[in-house]
């Protein structure tokens, strides 16, 4: 089995230009970056060209498409229909970046459930945007999507995640999977790892005091990351592990360096 690869997201280099903060992440040692794909880094199509120039070929874990204009809005389920079709159109433009720049997977969540709309209905729009999301993403070269599940949103845990991915059954469908969050929602990210491992795209890794959702060092927080490698190794998870520690912006090289180092220490390396 090939080693697991640290990553590390630009998410919390906001305050750093996208070339700087890939620069910083390279030299830290990292084995690849996630990119923010938004501003201030790379809100599609961006610069391609530029970006490509700057990578120098160090890989790409994933681009994150969670967020549009820093807001969660408009979602995948949000019920004016023309606000459905942008976030669509968004994420779209997040596909065509990731060919671009030879990323093999984006993420994108489901967003909040808005108050007076049922749950029914804002499952049929989910799928009805993620089956349109997905037809895209299937144009060559094929891109995975992965969902991820943030606490307090429409899916914030695996449970009604798991029911999409069985329905929709496809195979660029899978989860961006992130650790803290699983904690916050009181999902076991060893089940996680048991029912879902070959559909993990992408591993976003921080640690957590408790069940509050904050995005921390690792090794600052209670999660039993001796638990963690084990499950890692136990199902044979060999893509990437991303550094998302974003509330450091103010110093992401330190912090990174930091998590870098605990999560080598983890790993055995």
């Amino acid at each position: 089995m090939a080693p697991v690869k640290v990553a590390y997201s630009t998410n919390a280099y906001t305050l750093w230009p996208l070339e700087r903060a890939i620069d910083d992440i390279r030299d830290a040692g990292f084995d690849g970056v996630e990119i923010l794909a938004d501003d201030p880094h790379a809100f599609p199509p961006g610069d391609p060209d530029a970006i490509r120039a700057r990578l120098r070929g160090f890989p790409i874990s994933n681009l994150n498409g969670n967020t549009v204009r820093g807001k969660f809005e408009p979602s995948l389920i949000h019920p004016d229909s023309h606000a459905r079709r942008e976030r669509i159109g968004y994420t779209k433009a997040v596909l065509d970046l990731a060919r671009a720049l030879g990323s093999e997977t984006v993420c994108t969540s489901s967003g909040f459930l808005t108050p007076g709309v049922s749950s029914s209905q804002a499952r049929e729009w989910f799928l009805d945007s993620l089956e349109r999301i997905l037809a895209y993403a299937e144009r060559s070269p094929a891109v995975r999507v992965g969902i991820e599940c943030e606490p307090g949103f429409f899916v914030d845990r695996m449970e009604p995640l798991s029911r999409i991915l069985e329905e929709l059954d496809h195979p660029l469908l899978g989860l961006n999977l992130d650790l803290g969050h699983a904690v916050c929602v009181g999902d076991s990210f060893e089940d996680i790892l048991e029912m879902f491992s070959r559909h993990i795209w992408n591993i976003h890794v921080e640690d957590i005091e408790g069940r509050v959702h904050h995005h921390l060092i690792p090794g600052h927080g209670s999660i039993r990351f001796d638990r963690f490698r084990a499950a890692l190794d136990r199902h044979r998870y060999d893509r990437f592990l991303t550094l998302e520690i974003y509330p450091y912006k103010e110093n992401p090289g330190e912090a990174g360096r930091e998590g870098l180092a605990f999560l080598r220490k983890i790993l055995g390396r």
